[in-house]
């Protein structure tokens, strides 16, 4: 079965679905269903299973991936000017979630599972107006792509494109907490276990400055005093950077859920919660240049000048990481007749972040790891479950 019309066919049943226990239709309420002792509810209405499925189209956002920042001037690349930072692209992307809970123990006990995959693919080349360039940022390598740890080259053009990868388990425990006419409130407690995999790459072509020198355009002559084009697309040059993270990490959390009715099986609802997990973080870096021709004039203090240089660096790290995830939304709930099935759809909006995961390698002499970037995902959730 294509995954791609699963999101279609649940956003045609509406919206998405989660199931509040209810035993008379649309007009009962959360108090209805609950008597309190010892401010422990013990809530009545209840099936005993619980099976969701969820449609999620969501946008990724990372920090310390910058591609570098565009200059206003060809003439040099020693310094911005009018400088403005440029990211990776970003597109929103499909994704899926899937539950199945258990709600028949003692004093209503859930117990369940959830897994959710996400990927998302982005690509786009970015151009610079006239007399614009852009110089790529610290994560490359310096010397690779200019055989110079003093001067950079500014480029015309980049490529830059992006994969990403989310699997994430939840085993979880929980109960309704508070009951009030018209609110409930359920805590959970939970293990997460995630694996993120990405991968960045940017492309530079059409060299137009290096260090205080503008780069003269490439030409077929073999005999050129000036110093001209070394990545220039017409001849198959190019200078790329490339990073690849992967991580796992498993650890404990706890949330909170609650449900605001409104009358006539609707209700509002939001979500949230946190954990903080141990795992492992590999992080790859890589530049590697693909001149296509050489240097005539090189300055006085180059050291060299060769193709096809590349400068990898490989760093693992056994680390923490806090993870926040909110969701904020509206419930709408039909009971079938004698009350033997209970589905709900609903539509919300959701915001998890990830600390500590994008810990890019400055892949040169001395080598180091920028700290504290994270990882967000942010988007839409079309869920349906349903009560039997």
């Amino acid at each position: 079965m294509n995954l791609k019309k699963i999101p279609l066919l649940l956003a045609s049943l509406g919206i998405f679905a989660g199931i509040q226990a209810q035993d008379l239709p649309e007009d009962r309420v959360p108090l209805d269903c609950a008597s309190l002792c010892d401010a422990n509810p013990d809530f009545d209405c209840g099936k005993d299973f619980e099976v969701m499925a969820a449609a999620i189209y969501e946008q990724i956002r990372v920090q310390g991936g910058e591609i570098g920042f565009i200059t206003n001037t060809r003439e040099q690349a020693l310094f911005p000017v009018n400088g403005v930072g440029i990211y990776q692209p970003e597109f929103f992307s499909w994704g899926f979630k899937a539950a199945l809970a258990y709600r028949g123990w003692k004093d209503n006990w859930r117990t369940g599972v959830r897994y959710a995959y996400f990927q998302a693919i982005s690509d786009s080349p970015i151009q610079t107006g006239y007399g614009a360039a852009i110089v790529p940022s610290g994560y490359s390598n310096n010397f690779v792509a200019d055989y110079s740890n003093q001067y950079y080259t500014s480029f015309a053009n980049v490529q830059a494109g992006n994969k990403t990868i989310l699997n994430e388990l939840r085993f979880y425990l929980g109960r309704p907490s508070y009951v009030a006419e018209n609110v409930i409130m359920d805590t959970f407690y939970m293990i997460e276990t995630t694996f993120l995999m990405r991968r960045q790459v940017q492309v530079y072509t059409n060299d137009v400055a290096l260090g205080p020198v503008a780069i003269q355009p490439w030409t077929n002559s073999s005999v050129n005093t000036l110093i001209q084009q070394r990545y220039a697309s017409a001849a198959g040059g190019f200078l790329s950077n490339y990073q690849k993270y992967s991580w796992w990490g498993i650890g404990p959390g706890v949330g909170v859920k609650g449900d605001y009715y409104v009358g006539k099986g609707a209700s509002i609802f939001g979500e949230g919660g946190t954990s903080i997990r141990y795992g492992q973080l590999s992080t790859r870096a890589s530049t590697s240049a693909a001149p296509k021709t050489r240097l005539v004039a090189p300055p006085s203090n180059f050291i060299g000048d060769g193709a096809g240089l590349e400068a990898v660096t490989i760093n693992t790290v056994y680390q923490f990481s806090p993870t926040i995830k909110t969701m904020l939304g509206i419930d709408w709930k039909y009971i079938f007749e004698e009350d033997q099935v209970r589905v709900s759809f609903q539509i919300a909006y959701e915001n998890n972040y990830y600390f500590n995961l994008i810990k890019t390698v400055k892949n040169e002499v001395p080598i180091h790891t920028e700290n504290g970037s994270g990882f967000g995902i942010q988007g839409l959730v079309l869920q349906g479950m349903i009560e039997f």
